[in-house]
């Protein structure tokens, strides 16, 4: 009888483990799909916004009378830019509104005339996957709704356990990214200056 009871546990134990294998296989699949689906996406959008914009000029930031920045409305989304990283070929659209941070990277808050705007991230595929690299001195290039586009270099980056508006707003930058690392509880904020 006490066999029985030991085969049978066994079996059990087995079958769960085998379970529970299968569950993991079966959620990692989804997981990179759902992944590979967030790329094509933000692909997507970066495409059909420049097709969009006027022809991208450089442009020096001047004071302006109005710092509020265009939109451009794509599947009922509102986007203020692309922001591209040419070091680690990142071309990415810039959403207007907080709240979609998963899919790609949205401004926080901030406008990019008056040298304010905070724009997150996360470390996810498509997005700021190279984080680890990023380096003071890499070029960082905005374009906005009207095609003008703005050069910047990273000039200083820290690794904070949160990203709140205290966090963000110790530093002094014409543009801040932040990024959430999503395989460890840390944000990573990267200052940048303009350039011109």
């Amino acid at each position: 009888m006490k066999n029985l009871k030991n085969g049978l546990a066994w079996k059990i134990c087995a079958i769960t483990g085998v379970c529970l294998i299968v569950a993991a296989m079966a959620w990692l699949v989804i997981w990179q799909s759902g992944i590979g689906s967030s790329v094509k996406k933000a692909e997507y959008y970066a495409d059909t916004i420049r097709t969009l914009i006027p022809e991208p000029q450089g442009a020096v930031l001047t004071e302006r009378r109005d710092n509020n920045m265009s939109t451009l409305s794509i599947d009922d989304t509102n986007f203020v830019g692309i922001i591209e990283m040419p070091r680690y070929e990142s071309v990415l659209p810039v959403c207007a509104d907080w709240g979609n941070l998963s899919d790609y990277p949205c401004r926080f808050s901030g406008s990019v005339y008056d040298r304010t705007m905070q724009v997150g991230g996360t470390s996810q595929k498509g997005q700021y996957d190279f984080y680890r690299d990023i380096s003071v001195g890499d070029s960082v290039f905005f374009t906005d709704m009207e095609g003008n586009r703005y050069e910047y270099a990273v000039t200083d980056i820290k690794y904070e356990n949160n990203a709140d508006q205290n966090t963000l707003n110790r530093n002094d930058s014409a543009l801040t990214l932040f990024i959430k690392n999503i395989y460890a509880f840390e944000y990573i904020i990267i200052s940048c200056d303009v350039l011109n």
